[in-house]
């Protein structure tokens, strides 16, 4: 029988899988056979949210062999791409809502209309489904792709020549978007040096801004306030009550736009810990372009305090 770095070897060939291609995530039998004790292939968690993706068939997004991480600098992965829109709902996790993109390993993918490398009566598993679950909460301790981003990653360095050549190669971005991202790492690296602001820093005076909550729900309709509106909601430090107005949401400045969810409570990255938040929402094609973080292809919801906003 085989083992399951066999398998993983039998199955990972990231290099043909390509933006907009599509493919078919294995059978869970499969990728449960590739799995150690602890849920994990290289230690990346294959979280029980991603069962219900088994079988199905998705185009890649990008090849997720780096990512910006929480208060962290950039990380490298090995064989791992992103699938489009096929994100963590929190269901295992206390509802986090971070709503994730889900990191899938080339191992737990195949080309869609190929069949499986491996047949099944080769494979040998080490955990089954009900462990999943387990692993996922316990003891008031959360375990999923999130928390063990550092532990399944290694450190990506800004002076790393081939990540460049691979966002244009691998991902695709184009020459604008690359020339831009390029030039702000470089700004914001000068920036960091000499104690000036970084590209597009946003900043208020007002250290106790607090609003009544709009109570907005999914589906609504609502408009993202001005700059100079969103300013008087900010501290020194470009935040409202802890939560950062990023460079990219200028971007969304008076657009209309709907509300996807309410975020009540976000596992931290990084950590094994959850927190509450208030008054927070994310809202539909939202999310992180990567631009202002070396094209980082995650896409990431941003997340919205309703007094950023108003309705429509």
């Amino acid at each position: 029988m085989s083992t399951s770095s066999e398998l993983v070897c039998a199955n990972a060939k990231p290099s043909s899988f390509l933006p907009g291609e599509m493919v078919e995530v294995l059978s869970e039998t499969e990728i449960l056979a590739t799995l150690d004790e602890n849920g994990t292939l290289e230690k990346l968690p294959f979280m029980p949210e991603m069962r219900k993706f088994c079988g199905k068939q998705f185009r890649i997004s990008r090849q997720a062999f780096k990512t910006c991480v929480d208060d962290a600098e950039m990380r490298e992965f090995d064989s791992t791409v992103f699938l489009e829109e096929v994100r963590c709902d929190g269901a295992s996790h206390g509802g986090c809502g971070r709503a994730c993109l889900i990191f899938w390993k080339s191992a737990w993918v195949k080309k869609a209309g190929t069949a499986s490398i491996v047949s099944p009566i080769d494979r040998v598993g080490k955990i089954n489904a009900a462990d999943l679950e387990s692993l996922a909460h316990r003891g008031g301790q959360f375990f999923c792709q999130s928390t063990e981003i550092l532990n399944a990653s290694k450190p990506l360095p800004w002076w790393e020549p081939t990540q460049y050549v691979r966002d244009l190669t691998l991902n695709r971005i184009s020459i604008g978007q690359w020339i831009q991202s390029l030039f702000i790492a470089f700004y914001n690296k000068i920036a960091y040096i000499f104690k000036f602001k970084s590209w597009r820093f946003v900043a208020g005076s007002n250290e106790t801004f607090n609003e009544p909550s709009l109570d907005l729900k999914p589906g609504e309709l609502v408009r993202v306030k001005s700059l100079a509106q969103i300013k008087q909601t900010l501290d020194g430090n470009g935040k409202n009550n802890n939560l950062l107005f990023a460079p990219t949401m200028l971007t969304f400045c008076g657009q209309v736009m709907r509300v996807q969810d309410r975020v009540d409570n976000i596992i931290l990255e990084a950590t094994t810990k959850q927190r509450k938040i208030k008054d927070t929402v994310l809202l539909e094609g939202a999310t992180c372009d990567g631009v202002c973080h070396r094209l980082c292809p995650r896409q990431s919801f941003l997340f919205w305090r309703e007094c950023w906003l108003e309705r429509v």
